[in-house]
């Protein structure tokens, strides 16, 4: 009878993520600024379709890490007692809640990476009228690392609403400190190469930005204890991930790349080989990171 309960316990919280998906695609469409209908399936617009489905997967990593955590009770002698169908209800409605508000934290996060992040050019017309897969590209990787970060903050026990809206708004300011950084270390112009329809630059420029939530993840999601321990390791995963990240960078491009350079297979070739080599070793410094520290 416990295993029953069990599965039908999981059942009904993979039965409210697949709601959650649905719901998503409703706002979504509501929110958005262009008809998201008709961009996917009309236009066949790629770019559109990689910005929206960062939202999906966002969503997905939002409800992962507000779900998953304690759904036992412990007993007086150290038993662990399966919660009731009350409990579990009222859990899932938790959840819910903070799926969806994270759902609205990942669309001003959006906001975010048109003024701050592309800022020299407008995100909407590149993504509706250009078509700009690029564009998309960064898209995805911002909301997706947005969706980590929030993740982790509503994982740990301690953690809420407040510590959510906190690391939602630390870690789009590492973002964009991520971006400045990027193009200090990147010898091309990133916005002038997005803006020409460079998909190959903003595929590297958005894994790596996938590679920086990866990292503040592991910063966000531990018990939050005390308010002062867990911003100041917040800062120490946030300076530890950008420097590590940079360092394998020019490791990838001196070791992984023999004979010719990232900045010429992105900038002079549009080499989608080279970004994918570049994000790759991004996110798998950033699953160092967080596994080892």
């Amino acid at each position: 009878m416990d295993q029953l309960h069990h599965i039908l316990h999981g059942l009904a919280y993979v039965a409210l993520g697949v709601a959650l998906l649905v719901l998503t695609r409703g706002l979504i469409g509501l929110i958005s600024p262009y008809s998201l209908r008709d961009q996917l399936t009309g236009r066949d617009n790629a770019a559109a379709g990689l910005a929206f489905t960062g939202y999906l997967v966002g969503v997905i990593i939002i409800y992962l890490g507000a779900a998953i955590g304690p759904d036992q009770i412990e007993m007086a002698d150290g038993a662990m007692l399966d919660p009731t169908w009350s409990e579990i209800g009222m859990s899932m409605l938790t959840v819910s809640g903070y799926t969806i508000g994270g759902l609205g934290c990942l669309y001003l996060g959006t906001i975010v990476v048109d003024k701050f992040v592309l800022r020299t050019f407008s995100v909407q017309k590149e993504i509706v009228e250009d078509r700009n897969v690029g564009t998309g590209a960064v898209i995805f990787g911002n909301t997706v690392a947005t969706a980590l970060i929030i993740a982790g903050a509503v994982h740990g026990e301690g953690g809420g609403p407040l510590s959510a809206i906190v690391f939602f708004l630390l870690g789009q300011v590492v973002l964009v400190i991520w971006s400045l950084f990027y193009q200090m270390i990147t010898k091309f112009d990133l916005h002038e190469q997005i803006e020409k329809d460079n998909v190959a630059a903003g595929t590297a420029y958005g894994l790596s930005v996938i590679a920086i939530g990866i990292v503040l993840l592991r910063a966000s999601m531990d018990d939050l204890v005390s308010w002062p321990d867990h911003l100041a390791k917040f800062g120490y995963f946030a300076v530890v991930g950008l420097t590590v990240i940079t360092i394998l960078r020019a490791v990838t491009n001196r070791l992984l790349l023999p004979g010719t350079t990232l900045h010429m297979e992105i900038e002079r070739d549009r080499n989608l080989n080279a970004a994918w080599i570049e994000g790759s070793v991004a996110i798998g410094a950033a699953a160092i990171v967080f596994f080892m520290l």
